[in-house]
């Protein structure tokens, strides 16, 4: 009897917590998939995914008990849309530094603070990839891997947001630019390829066509960047400058 009235009284106050606001939504909203690492610089960069089913929420920072780690490209924080967004090595992505060589294989501790799920512990595996391979010389940040078309008619393109019920629409307009899923990972044709979609840091994934879904996203003002790729995943570039275009999203 004593042990039901105590499961009782505890099932009463977590109530009164959470309609309180004082406890917020659980972990298992975000699904943490396809995280690895892989060399980069002097250490190892971490890329995930991150589906999340709840409310929009923000990366805050990362940590680990074993390894020094920082977050790149995310000043602020990140915006974690409802729906699947990326870390990546050409966004925002966790940099790991040790004081010697990762083994292939090592499983890296790291954990996730978010500003409303709070703590999520991953462990993230260590590829020691082979030299020359396309990971193994993956940029940092845009444009390493490009394709100058300044000397022909270029691409160009613009992009604006609507509001809709339940997240945005991305509206992406382009001249002397053709989408093709189809010929992703193909050869270069010219004036053909794909967009790359990034949200404050985030890497929301590839565009194929004219509009793009985005998801309910937290409170603030999120940058929205849309670049043009080659089949084959070159930026295209007109003068060293990454063929883009970008926006801002408020929320209020």
């Amino acid at each position: 009897m004593k042990a039901a009235f105590l499961f009782v009284a505890i099932a009463a106050i977590v109530c009164a917590l959470w309609f309180s606001g004082l406890l917020t939504a659980p972990a298992q909203n975000l699904l943490i998939t396809q995280s690895r690492a892989f060399p980069m610089g002097d250490g190892a960069a971490a890329v995930l995914t991150i589906d999340n089913q709840g409310a929009p929420d923000q990366l805050v920072s990362v940590s680990s008990p074993s390894y020094a780690v920082t977050l790149q490209n995310a000043e602020g924080g990140l915006p974690i849309q409802t729906g699947t967004s990326s870390l990546a090595t050409d966004a925002a992505h966790i940099m790991i530094n040790a004081s010697s060589a990762f083994e292939d294989g090592t499983l890296i501790p790291i954990t996730l603070t978010f500003a409303e799920a709070g703590n999520t512990n991953i462990k993230v595996r260590y590829t020691a990839l082979e030299p020359g391979s396309k990971e193994a010389h993956m940029p940092k940040g845009h444009g390493a891997m490009q394709h100058d078309v300044s000397d022909a008619p270029h691409p160009s393109l613009s992009l604006s947001v609507e509001q809709v019920d339940n997240g945005w629409t991305a509206r992406i307009e382009t001249a002397n630019f053709t989408f093709s899923e189809t010929m992703q990972d193909g050869d270069h044709i010219a004036g053909t390829g794909h967009g790359h979609i990034y949200l404050g840091g985030m890497k929301l994934g590839r565009v194929f066509g004219d509009s793009y879904s985005i998801g309910a996203l937290p409170s603030g003002q999120h940058v929205l960047r849309v670049s043009l790729n080659t089949n084959d995943h070159r930026a295209y570039v007109v003068d060293g400058n990454p063929v883009a275009a970008e926006t801002i999203i408020t929320v209020d």
